[in-house]
């Protein structure tokens, strides 16, 4: 299974992965003072897990703005349902699920897949990394990936990006999506292929 993941052009791209949140001791602490009254440790949280959140975000919406709403949604809803967190239970993992629903929510109430706008790449986890040269070959790329994925099907998105964006493990997955790991080692299977032929469509499938 490793290996077929590595062939995947989303693996490729340096903009596509970041590092991964996990969820820690100190997070269930947090967790704890807040139901415990203190609404400042919320802030903590905020902080901790922003960045990871906007990355799924803008993974599944495509347009930086518009992700930045649904990340302000994400944390908005997450504040206000704290009540209902199940304690022993990953903080991260039950921060991500929320993101991907109000995202998913986002793109259906849109009734549209956007695609990501070409100034997108230099607002979105830029990398200047290497001389010009790379930077612009990078930024190409990663222009062509962004474009791929806002293609692909909505049921699709979700996973990939928590995949390839998040690195999350299958299980860590099924946890997220509320299903089976068989169901989703099946349906990221089915989203590795959507997005594959969506990239070659834009001219990069046989690299």
């Amino acid at each position: 299974m490793r290996a077929q993941e590595q062939t995947c052009p989303l693996r490729w791209s340096d903009a596509m992965s970041c590092e991964r949140t996990a969820a820690t001791d100190a997070d269930g602490e947090l967790v704890s003072r807040f139901l415990a009254g203190d609404r400042s440790a919320f802030d903590v949280l905020f902080l901790r897990h922003q960045d990871y959140v906007y990355r799924i975000a803008v993974g599944i919406v495509g347009d930086p703005e518009d992700a930045q709403d649904v990340a302000q949604n994400a944390f908005l809803q997450a504040y206000r349902s704290m009540g209902s967190f199940r304690r022993g239970a990953r903080f991260a993992t039950w921060l991500y699920r929320i993101v991907v629903n109000c995202a998913v929510d986002a793109l259906r109430s849109a009734k549209s897949r956007r695609a990501v706008p070409l100034d997108s790449v230099a607002r979105v986890l830029p990398d200047t990394s290497g001389g010009p040269e790379a930077v612009a070959e990078r930024h190409s790329r990663d222009w062509i990936v962004r474009r791929a994925l806002a293609a692909v099907p909505i049921q699709y998105r979700d996973i990939l990006v928590l995949r390839y964006y998040g690195d999350l493990s299958l299980e860590e997955i099924a946890e997220v999506l509320k299903c089976s790991v068989p169901a989703a080692k099946v349906r990221l299977h089915r989203a590795r292929i959507a997005f594959k032929e969506r990239f070659a469509d834009l001219g990069l499938g046989d690299e």
